[in-house]
C-alpha cells in the first residue's frame, strides 16, 4: 500500500491513489440494458442457471458467450468442440478480468481511506500536542497561584492573586477541552463517493461491471432497493446527519479545507463502500461455480 507523505507544512502531496493509467473498458462485455426482457427469450436455456447467477453473467458481460456456449452443445464434430473450447477459455478470460476489476477498484478505496485517515492522524496529534501545553500550563499556573497565595501577607492582595489566577488556569483549562479546528487542504478530484452520492445512470470512474451490480436492486439482500441506494442512505442516517450542506459540498466535490472529524467520516464512508464492493466477490464466485457445474 503506497502511502503519500505530508509535507513539512501539513499539505496532502497530492492525489496518489488514483490510477496512473486511465481504465479503458472493453465495450463488448458491457452489461446489457433490458435484461429482463433477453431473459423471456429463450427459457430453454436460461433455466439451466438461476435468476441471480444469469444477472451476474449480464453483469460481467458473458451472457452473450453463454448462449453462443449452449447453441452448440450436442454438436460432436470437431469444429463445434474446439468452439466450446474456445467460448469456455473467452467466458474464463472475462471472468477473470472481471475479478481484477473488483480487486483493483477495492485497493484504490483502500488506498482512499488511508490517505485520509493518515491525514486525520496528523490533524489530531497536532491538537493533542496544544491539548498537552494549555493542560500543562494550566497546571503550571494552579500551582504558582497558590504558592503566591501561601506566600503573601496582605490578605487583599493574596485574594486577587488567587482568584486571578484561578482565572486564567480555568480559562487555559478550559481552551484544551475544545478542538482546535485546524484544517488542512485536502484534494481529490477523482471523487470515489461522488457518484454514490448523486447516482448517475452511468459513472464516469467505476467500471461498468461493479456500477451495474451497484444498482441493480436484485443483488441486494432484500431486493427492493439496490446496493448503491442502501450504502447512500447508511450515510445519510449515520455518518451525516449531522452535517451542513458545506460538510456534504466538501464530501463529495473535488475537495477542499478538512478538518479531523471531516477526514474520520470520509474515510469510514470509504471503508462502507469498499466493503460493498468486495461482497461482490461472492456473486462472481457463485456465477464461477454455477458455469463450472454445466
Amino acid at each position: 500500500m503506497p502511502l503519500g507523505r505530508i509535507s513539512k507544512k501539513g499539505k496532502d502531496t497530492g492525489d496518489y491513489c488514483a490510477p496512473a493509467l486511465r481504465y479503458v473498458y472493453d465495450s463488448t462485455y458491457v452489461p446489457l440494458g433490458d435484461v429482463q426482457a433477453i431473459l423471456k427469450t429463450d427459457t430453454s436455456f436460461f433455466r439451466k442457471y438461476s435468476r441471480h447467477d444469469l444477472l451476474m453473467a449480464n453483469a460481467t458481460g458473458i451472457l452473450p458467450l453463454l448462449k453462443e456456449l449452449s447453441q452448440l452443445e450436442g454438436k460432436q464434430d470437431d469444429d463445434s468442440q474446439l468452439e466450446r473450447v474456445r467460448k469456455r477459455q473467452q467466458i474464463q478470460s472475462r471472468l477473470l478480468l472481471a475479478s481484477t476489476e473488483i480487486a483493483s477498484f477495492a485497493a484504490e478505496l483502500d488506498c482512499e481511506g488511508e490517505r485520509a485517515e493518515q491525514l486525520a492522524t496528523y490533524l489530531d496529534q497536532k491538537d493533542n500536542k496544544r491539548i498537552r501545553k494549555l493542560t500543562i500550563f494550566s497546571v503550571v499556573i494552579g500551582a504558582v497561584t497558590t504558592v503566591a497565595t501561601a506566600l503573601i501577607q496582605a490578605d487583599n492582595t493574596s485574594k486577587v492573586v488567587g482568584v486571578a489566577g484561578g482565572l486564567v488556569s480555568a480559562a487555559t483549562g478550559g481552551l484544551a477541552a475544545f478542538s482546535s479546528n485546524q484544517t488542512i487542504p485536502y484534494m481529490h478530484k477523482r471523487n470515489l463517493l461522488a457518484d454514490l452520492w448523486t447516482q448517475p445512470k452511468e459513472s464516469t470512474i467505476y467500471p461498468p461491471f461493479i456500477w451495474y451490480v451497484l444498482n441493480e436492486k436484485s443483488f441486494s439482500n432484500s431486493g427492493q432497493t439496490s446496493i448503491a441506494y442502501n450504502i447512500r442512505q447508511r450515510w445519510k442516517d449515520y455518518m451525516l446527519e449531522d452535517s451542513s450542506q458545506e460538510e456534504k459540498v466538501l464530501y463529495f466535490s473535488e475537495g477542499g479545507n478538512y478538518q479531523a472529524d471531516d477526514l474520520h467520516v470520509r474515510a469510514n464512508m470509504i471503508n462502507q463502500l469498499q466493503s460493498s464492493i468486495r461482497s461482490i466477490n461472492q456473486d462472481l464466485q457463485s456465477l464461477t461455480l454455477s458455469l463450472g457445474d454445466k
